[in-house]
């Protein structure tokens, strides 16, 4: 990941949040929650945080303050951090203003005394079209404005089928890393409206699925979530599905995780993307408004002006 030379010459380490006995407590934020971070961050004399600033949906936007929250926090911090209620209930992509999410990270980044940061903004190539640094929130500011000249999606209404893919590798290589697309398609669905996941997902579904398999309907997990919390089978990433699942049929075609283990889920499978496009376009009714979202992780969507 960083490159031979890079590692030739620095020491790496890699952060484990379940090492409680390396995290240390650097106090409470102004509104009572707890923050451990990993005890080389709070010890170091100067702290630089690096980043890629895309939009994000649970934060609103990545990059900035997420390198400490939840990036090198301590499982309790994050655990808390993860569930309700310190998060919206609903998809985030572009909304910051009153996402407890963001707001703690911001505090807990301020807290273990953050010096300067250094983020990248790409586009849908990968290829990186700005670099902000300076101060934690200034530079990240300046970073999402540019983030959103380029993915915020302006749309006139809501569709009736909305089909989305996360963009290929890495970003489907399973379906907790998957699950973001519907997060966006959810801001644009119209109610009751289907939603189409396309994602190859070769390593499987991820730990969450689980918590899916054993529940009753996806309303039993959301309410198991509310209950329980973040946990280690990451509850969070259950709890985002069911909330799709809940309100939309979602069909989803991929190559990595059988269609009985997809149906266990509450999910539609599909032995195609034509045949997915399909099954959506029958529950859809007559005349159905459709949008395909090809790079869906990436988009700020906004409808008739409204964020969410």
């Amino acid at each position: 990941m960083l490159g031979a030379e890079a590692v030739r010459r620095f020491r790496v380490t890699n952060h484990d949040c379940a090492r409680s006995q390396d995290m240390a407590f650097v106090g409470e934020t102004a509104n009572g929650f707890p923050v451990w971070v990993n005890r080389m961050v709070a010890d170091a004399p100067v702290k630089v945080l690096t980043g890629l600033i895309t939009p994000h949906h649970v934060a609103g936007y990545s990059g900035g303050r997420k390198s400490i929250l939840p990036g090198v926090a301590g499982l309790e911090t994050i655990a808390r951090h993860h569930s309700f209620p310190n998060r919206l209930y609903g998809p985030a992509m572009g909304i910051l203003d009153g996402n407890p999410f963001h707001e703690l990270s911001v505090l807990a980044a301020r807290l273990v005394g953050v010096d300067f940061i250094v983020n990248v903004v790409k586009n849908w190539r990968g290829q990186v079209v700005r670099a902000v640094a300076g101060d934690l929130e200034a530079a990240h500011h300046a970073g999402m404005a540019v983030c959103e000249d380029n993915w915020l999606l302006d749309l006139p209404h809501l569709f009736d089928v909305v089909i989305a893919t996360p963009g290929g590798y890495p970003r489907d290589i399973n379906l907790h890393q998957a699950q973001k697309a519907m997060s966006a398609a959810e801001q644009l669905v119209a109610p009751g409206g289907a939603i189409v996941l396309v994602a190859e997902c070769g390593d499987g579904v991820g730990a969450f699925g689980s918590w899916l398999k054993s529940g009753s309907s996806p309303q039993a997990v959301i309410d198991r979530f509310m209950r329980e919390g973040f946990t280690a089978e990451h509850s969070s990433k259950a709890f985002l599905c069911a909330r799709a699942l809940a309100e939309h049929p979602v069909v989803v075609v991929c190559g990595g995780i059988p269609a009985p283990e997809l149906s266990a889920m509450f999910f539609l499978p599909a032995t195609s993307a034509q045949d997915a496009v399909d099954r959506a376009l029958s529950l859809a009714g007559p005349a159905p408004r459709v949008l395909a979202l090809p790079y869906a992780v990436d988009c700020v969507p906004r409808v008739a002006g409204e964020m969410g």
